[in-house]
Formats: structure tokens, C-alpha cells, sequence
């Protein structure tokens, strides 16, 4: 007969099975909305202080998390719509000047040609390649962009549906992580098999990362797209409003960031001979717009989140490739919670190590 000890193993070992396959079936259902779910979570974690503002005035939790939510929804839709407006405006103002500038010059590809004609020669002298092999490839590339930049209009297009449904999921998760956030969290640690001030430091952990990764993204993006604004009007570029915008969306990508603009800048001033103006704005994009990262975000992140620089790099790459542009948040939280959990694994084994020695001077 088997008795109540082994018995008990077994129930165990049992519900802790059940409850794996419940929980990776249960991920099988979640899958499809993890972005937007992840998405959800990290809101409700940087917005959190807000609903706790609201809760103070508004005492029933679901008004609070209600007036929450719809604040987070007119900060993101009015800012969207507005940009949108501005971004489609100053596009349609610079296709309107480069196809004038182009009629007079005989075409798209006749314009581009004689803008290129200088650095062509340049090239052409330094590595000895024909003028007409260099006009080809660039004509080929800029081809293969047109068609790129239509496929991702086209399935932009198509998305909007998508992200219509993403929004919503998004909204109505969070209004629900608000408001039952803490009792959801009390309830997770009642069951992990961590002591109290272990599981209040891995939350402190992932929370201080979510706040400071958000508002180091937004303030970096902010910073640049405002040093690049200046930049660009000063050195006499058309369209700055549309220039600062995409630099400010080009901040947030890892590696290439807002260089990837005001370079563009250079080249474009270069070849319509204006030497000085791309001088300045190389010298300003590489002491002012892309140094702004190195000082403004070490500034958010001071204090809250102690990671190697190293480690800050490849979590942001390596969260992109993995999740995509939600990665830029996921990546660094998953590293700081990491870091978290091996130094409490280190503090636990030196208990451990020190346990005998302690009973045995008792």
C-alpha cells in the first residue's frame, strides 16, 4: 500500500505536470497576441504612477483604470494623427519640389544623374570604375528600393486591420492589468517558491527597467529629433519638420539610429554642391545629434537600471531580432532580470556555504 508521504510526491508530481501542459496549451492560445499583450504589460507598468494619481481622486478601480486607459489612448492617437498630417503634408510639398526640379533637369533618373555626376567622378578617380558602371549599380539600387517602398506600402495597407485589433487588445488588456495588476502579482507570488524580499526585488527589477527603457527610448527620440531639427535648418535643408520626425523614428533603431538620416543629409548637399553645408551638418550629426544618445540616455537610465554597456548594446540588437520593435523593451528587461536572478542565485549559495560554519561555532 502506498503510503501518505509517497502519495503526496505523486499528487504533486502529477499537478505540477498538469499544470505545465495547461500552461503551454494556454501559451498556444496567447501566442497570436503576445505583442500586443507584451505590449499591454509594458504600458501598464511606465503608466502605473498615472492610475495611481487617477485612483486617488477616483476611488472606484475601475473608473481609475477606465480614465487611465483612455488618457494613454489620446496620447498615443492625437500625437499619431498629428504626425501622419504633418509627415503627409511635407512629403507632398518635397515630391512637388523634386519632381519640379527634376522636370527641369529632364527626368528622374537625368536629375539624379547630373545631382551625382561630382561624387561619381570623385569615386571614379580614387578607384578607377567607370562613371557609366557606377550610374547603372546606383539606378539598379534605387530601382529595387522603389519596388521595396511600394510592397511596404501595400502591405502597410493591408495591415491596418491588423493593427486596429492589436490596438484594441492592447487598450482592453491594459485597463485590466491596471486594475487588478496588484492582486494578479500577489497571487504570483504566493505561489513562486521565492521569499518575500526576493520576488519585491525581482519586481523592482523589471519594473524599474520597463520605466527606464520607455522614457530612455522617448527622450533619446525627443533630444534628436529636436537637435536635428536645428541642424537641418541651419544647414538650409527643405522639409525640416519631415527631416527631424525621421530622425526621431530612426533614433530608436539599434546600431544605425539617427545617423542613418542626417547622413542622407550630407550626401544630398554634397551633391548639389553645397560643400559647406554638408561639412556642418557632419561635423553637427556626429558631435551633436548622434553624441545626444550617449548623454541622454545614460541620464534615464542612471539608477535604475545597472547594466554593462555591452550588455545594453547586445540586449537591443538581440531583442529586435527576437521580437521585433517591441524588442527594443523586451531586450534589456530580459537581461536586467537576469542579472537579477543569477545574483540572488549567488547570495543563496553563499548561505548555503556559510550554513555549516554557522552550526558548527553555535
Amino acid at each position: 500500500m502506498i503510503n501518505g508521504s509517497t502519495d503526496k510526491k505523486l499528487s504533486f508530481v502529477f499537478l505540477l505536470l498538469l499544470t505545465a501542459a495547461a500552461l503551454y496549451l494556454s501559451f498556444l492560445i496567447a501566442r497570436p497576441f503576445l505583442a500586443p499583450i507584451i505590449t499591454a504589460t509594458l504600458l501598464a507598468v511606465a503608466v502605473y504612477p498615472l492610475f495611481t494619481l487617477v485612483h486617488r481622486t477616483v476611488r472606484n478601480r475601475n473608473g481609475a483604470a477606465l480614465l487611465a486607459t483612455m488618457v494613454v489612448l489620446l496620447a498615443l492617437l492625437l500625437p499619431t494623427v498629428l504626425i501622419v498630417n504633418r509627415l503627409a503634408k511635407e512629403t507632398k510639398t518635397l515630391y512637388g519640389w523634386l519632381n519640379e526640379q527634376s522636370s527641369a533637369r529632364g527626368g528622374w533618373e537625368e536629375s539624379l544623374t547630373r545631382l551625382a555626376e561630382r561624387p561619381l567622378a570623385w569615386i571614379e578617380v580614387k578607384t578607377g570604375i567607370s562613371r557609366e558602371q557606377l550610374k547603372t549599380a546606383a539606378l539598379e539600387r534605387l530601382r529595387e528600393a522603389s519596388v521595396w517602398l511600394l510592397n511596404w506600402a501595400k502591405s502597410l495597407a493591408l495591415n491596418i486591420t491588423g493593427t486596429i485589433v492589436d490596438t484594441f487588445i492592447i487598450l482592453f488588456t491594459l485597463f485590466f492589468l491596471l486594475r487588478d495588476g496588484p492582486a494578479f502579482l500577489q497571487r504570483v507570488g504566493s505561489i513562486l517558491p521565492l521569499e518575500p524580499n526576493q520576488y519585491a526585488r525581482l519586481l523592482k527589477t523589471i519594473s524599474d527597467s520597463i520605466v527606464a527603457n520607455i522614457y530612455g527610448v522617448l527622450a533619446v527620440a525627443f533630444a534628436q529629433g529636436t537637435l536635428g531639427a536645428l541642424g537641418y535648418w541651419i544647414a538650409g535643408l527643405q522639409n525640416v519638420m519631415l527631416w527631424s520626425l525621421i530622425t526621431g523614428l530612426f533614433s530608436m533603431i539599434p546600431l544605425i539610429g539617427a545617423a542613418a538620416v542626417w547622413v542622407v543629409g550630407v550626401i544630398y548637399l554634397a551633391t548639389t554642391a553645397h560643400w559647406g553645408k554638408a561639412l556642418f551638418l557632419l561635423v553637427y550629426g556626429t558631435g551633436v545629434i548622434s553624441m545626444a544618445d550617449n548623454i541622454v540616455r545614460p541620464l534615464v537610465l542612471s539608477g535604475r537600471v545597472k547594466l554593462n554597456t555591452l550588455l545594453i548594446f547586445f540586449s537591443l540588437l538581440g531583442g529586435v531580432q527576437a521580437f521585433g520593435i517591441v524588442g527594443l523593451f523586451v531586450g534589456p528587461i530580459i537581461v536586467s532580470v537576469t542579472t537579477a536572478l543569477v545574483g540572488m542565485l549567488a547570495k543563496q549559495r553563499r548561505e548555503w556555504e556559510q550554513t555549516p560554519v554557522d552550526r558548527g561555532t553555535s
